[in-house]
């Protein structure tokens, strides 16, 4: 046996041909198993548009927009502050409109 058939076998051995950055790899980002489910009572435009309000419900469409671009983490700050402000506020007025919902 060769000493090139030696190292290709240690290499096979465990080793990522990644290095160091493997374990990185495998912790980011777990996959999503999320299931929605739709029945299509032979009208495909009303599925459809069910479809489209749970994926908006569920955040999906606001996420992809967001990760169109990189968002630096001062600007990713900024905005999670914003809406915590928003929503806040948007509560306020609810509480101001009709309180005894709340109370």
């Amino acid at each position: 046996m060769s000493d090139k058939d030696k190292s290709a076998d240690n290499r096979d051995e465990g080793k990522s041909s990644k290095g160091k950055h493997a374990k990185r790899d495998i912790i980011s980002d777990p996959p999503r198993h999320s299931a929605l489910e739709v029945s299509v009572d032979n009208n495909i435009d009303k599925a459809m548009k069910i479809l489209k309000r749970k994926l908006i419900k569920e955040g999906l469409f606001k996420e992809l927009k967001l990760r169109r671009y990189y968002e630096k983490p001062s600007e990713k700050k900024k905005r999670k502050l914003k809406e915590s402000l928003k929503k806040i506020r948007k509560e306020e007025a609810r509480m101001k409109k009709n309180p005894y919902l709340y109370y």
